[in-house]
């Protein structure tokens, strides 16, 4: 019997949050007076702000109510992707955020997140002009199977491109490595977003780790086994 299954998939969640108008309204009063009084971090950013990864421990109840938004829809995504074989413990997931404030002329370079299990974005607020081009401001994936890039099929999947609309309230989690960028945002914009990654920590991955140890135990030893190995010499 013949089968044609769809392989290599890769999961994105977009969840437009009900109700967010007033949480979104004190977050961008909130990320805004950071940004006055605090100096940006450069990372894939060009010309925009970015706050330190440190935005989930602000001391603010609405940052605690888009951590409980988080972590359900990180829940949903890995259900979804383990085939509900797999439902992850609050205490299980490690994550970290930080604020970005976009205005005319800024964008973010392609890439991808730190070694983690999910990213993703709330955007909390999007004013975007889109008069020059209607993709100012999107957050683009990139298909990760870079080979598909040279395979000309017609209306296929393959070498396509993801594009999402920021709106107020969108909550987007992907995989970690899948590459992104954001395109430039137009004069008169403002683009407000939280970035965040998480890490699952389960029981299992704790037990493998606690089974291994270190090749070497100090950087001088290794140091002498290169040495050594370098004056054994194959002809």
């Amino acid at each position: 019997m013949d089968t044609i299954r769809a392989v290599f998939s890769t999961p994105i969640l977009v969840r437009d949050i009900e109700n967010s108008g007033d949480v979104n309204k004190r977050l961008e009063e909130i990320i805004l007076e950071s940004e006055s009084t605090t100096p940006g971090r450069t990372r894939s950013n060009i010309g925009s702000w970015d706050s330190q990864k440190d935005f989930f421990e602000w001391p603010f109840e609405e940052i605690q109510t888009v951590k409980l938004w988080i972590a359900r829809a990180v829940k949903e995504i890995t259900l979804k992707t383990t085939k509900q074989k797999f439902e992850p413990r609050a205490q299980e997931m490690l994550a970290h955020a930080w604020a970005n404030v976009s205005r005319g002329d800024s964008y973010r370079k392609i890439h991808n997140h730190e070694s983690c299990t999910w990213s993703g974005v709330y955007y909390v607020k999007s004013d975007l002009v889109k008069e020059k081009s209607p993709s100012s401001g999107n957050i683009e994936f990139l298909d990760p199977r870079m080979l598909c890039l040279q395979a000309e099929l017609p209306n296929s999947s393959f070498g396509s491109r993801l594009r999402v609309v920021p709106r107020p309230g969108r909550l987007v989690v992907f995989p970690h490595w899948l590459q992104h960028y954001v395109n430039p945002v137009e004069d008169d914009s403002l683009r407000i977003c939280v970035a965040f990654n998480v890490k699952i920590e389960t029981h299992t991955v704790k037990l493998r780790a606690n089974s291994m140890r270190p090749l070497l135990h100090s950087e001088r030893q290794f140091l002498s086994k290169v040495s050594t190995a370098s004056t054994h010499k194959v002809d």
